[in-house]
C-alpha cells in the first residue's frame, strides 16, 4: 500500500533517479522562474505535486512539467 502525500489525489511513487531527476529539474526550472526560494517549502511542494501529477497523468515530456508547475502555482495566487 502506498502512502498519501500532501497533495489531494497524489500518491507517493517509487521512482528511478532518471524520473527523479526530471521532475527535480523541473520543479527548479519553476521556482527560479517564479523567485522562489529553497526555503519556501510550501511553494516548492505545491510545485512539486502538480509536477507529479503530470508525470502520474503520463506528461513527462519537461516542458509538460514546467507548464504543470506553473500552472499550480499561478492557478492558487489568481
Amino acid at each position: 500500500m502506498m502512502a498519501k502525500s500532501r497533495v489531494p489525489h497524489i500518491r507517493t511513487g517509487i521512482y528511478d533517479a532518471e524520473e527523479m531527476t526530471a521532475m527535480r529539474n523541473a520543479i527548479d526550472a519553476v521556482c527560479s522562474e517564479l523567485g522562489v526560494r529553497r526555503t519556501d517549502r510550501k511553494t516548492r511542494e505545491r510545485v512539486a505535486g502538480h509536477v507529479m501529477r503530470s508525470w502520474a497523468d503520463g506528461r513527462r515530456m519537461p516542458l509538460n512539467l514546467v507548464q504543470a508547475g506553473l500552472d499550480g502555482v499561478t492557478r492558487l495566487d489568481a
